[in-house]
């Protein structure tokens, strides 16, 4: 690998918008990358295009040109698309969805490439809204495709993002509670990150909260509400008497936006207000679209009292950023601080073995990481019966639990006779995945050629 610059690379992929940072090994913060020179919170919107008959594509922003200006065939909300397992015609011709999602983040790492050459990057995180096993077998495709090797490439939610954000800012902005709120023009989503100081480490959760509907004002749309008022009028029979002034109580285009604006605001407002009214929370982040704009502020005043507001877009690619780097270079603040959040396991798993006649603890699962992430394989001396006991220890320092699993039709041996190998998985955060195979005792015991395939929840 080239032993120049080292690079942690965050990627906010989504259905609308891409952010892409980027974080050299030595530096202090990570910087998100520009997009045609355009502002760095514009990112890259998350669009193909396809010329008529022609195997020619666009991406970003130039697809969004072609697609307005010049009536070009649009691939839109790619991530959906490949999750589902869906396809899209252009042209009379099928193209699946994951196909156009892969040749999306090629051509925008290709972008990344002028400042980022992807050899020397050290670790890639892809962030996506959240992740389930749809999602994560997509990231695997995506991963496989791109010029980075995978055993750099780490996956995570936004949650965890936020969270990884929020650490490395300063300490009173978070070390009680604090909220982001992600506003799409639509919907809203709230993370909510609560510190636990009766733990050790101090444990780090995120609430999430969806408030659907949450309008902001369109004054495209109310424009059009008034052409078409005004051209009903035009059609009306009206009064041709003299000093006639049926215009006067007309409501003007201007004082119906501003109108509208107010009642919107007014409404967030009082969202807000119920939903923060009980939590003390300091600091408050408010990220996309619907914030865009100087539309509510009654709302951002009253967010001000008693708390500080930060506005941005690219929250979640630096926070990537962050755990990236937090990964390769773990500091104080990693060990006194552990996020645990719904993709994260909440306990420790390990086993008791016996190794030169003493009894060693031998970890499986660590609490903390990506439930994904875990793949262990032990080999180990069956010390009597036909079971494997585990250890389950909750983080939340609940009592510590044993976990049996039974091998039927193991073959009856001597003590110690019997060696298994054992592959620990998990297919989400609660529920672990064993399969477990008979490798016998040498000459002496041939293996039984057994195998054995348990999934056992752990609540």
């Amino acid at each position: 690998m080239d032993t120049g610059t080292r690079y942690v690379v965050g990627y906010d992929l989504n259905d609308t918008l891409t952010q892409i940072s980027y974080f050299e090994l030595d530096n202090d913060a990570p910087k998100t990358l520009v997009s045609d020179g355009e502002n760095e919170r514009l990112g890259i919107p998350t669009l193909l295009c396809k010329r008529r008959k022609v195997n020619q594509w666009s991406f970003g922003t130039e697809a969004k040109r072609l697609i307005m200006n010049e009536g070009e065939s649009e691939a839109g909300k790619l991530l959906s698309m490949a999750v589902n397992e869906s396809s899209i015609v252009i042209d009379g011709e099928s193209f699946e969805g994951i196909d156009l999602l892969i040749l999306f983040v090629r051509k925008s790492l290709n972008l990344l490439s002028v400042y980022v050459p992807m050899e020397q990057v050290e670790s890639f995180i892809f962030t996506v809204p959240s992740l389930d096993r749809d999602m994560i077998k997509v990231l695997e495709r995506v991963s496989a495709a791109i010029p980075v090797e995978r055993s750099r490439i780490l996956f995570q939610s936004y949650s965890e993002s936020v969270y990884y954000y929020m650490i490395h800012q300063q300490s009173e902005l978070w070390e009680t509670e604090s909220a982001v709120f992600d506003h799409n023009g639509k919907n809203m989503t709230c993370y909510h990150l609560r510190m636990n100081h009766r733990t050790t480490p101090i444990v780090g959760v995120i609430d999430e909260y969806t408030f659907d509907n949450v309008l902001v004002p369109e004054p495209g749309r109310i424009y059009a509400e008034k052409y078409d008022e005004d051209s009903e009028d035009d059609n009306e029979e009206k009064d041709d008497a003299a000093g006639d002034e049926g215009d006067a109580d007309e409501i003007s285009f201007e004082d119906k936006l501003r109108e509208e604006t107010d009642r919107m605001d007014e409404a967030l407002q009082e969202l807000l207000h119920d939903f923060l009214m009980s939590r003390p929370i300091r600091s408050a982040y408010l990220l996309g679209d619907g914030f865009e704009g100087e539309w509510c502020k009654k709302t951002i005043g009253f967010l001000c009292m008693g708390r500080r507001v930060f506005q941005g877009k690219n929250m979640y690619s630096k926070g990537a950023c962050h755990y990236g780097m937090d990964k390769l270079k773990p500091t104080e603040l990693n060990s006194k601080y552990i996020f645990l959040g719904k993709d994260k396991l909440q306990f420790n798993l390990g086993m008791n073995m016996k190794r030169k006649d003493k009894e060693e603890y031998i970890a499986l699962a660590d609490g903390g990481e990506n439930w994904f992430d875990i793949s262990t394989v032990v080999e180990f001396l069956l010390t009597q019966g036909s079971r494997v006991d585990m250890l389950v220890t909750p983080l939340d320092g609940k009592e510590v639990r044993n976990i049996t699993v039974n091998l039927d039709g193991l073959p009856n041996r001597p003590e110690k006779t019997t060696r298994l190998k054992m592959r620990v998985g998990f297919t989400s955060g609660d529920t672990l995945k064993l399969r477990i195979e008979d490798m016998g005792f040498g000459e002496i015991f041939p293996s039984s050629q057994l195998k054995w395939e348990k999934e056992v929840r752990i609540v």
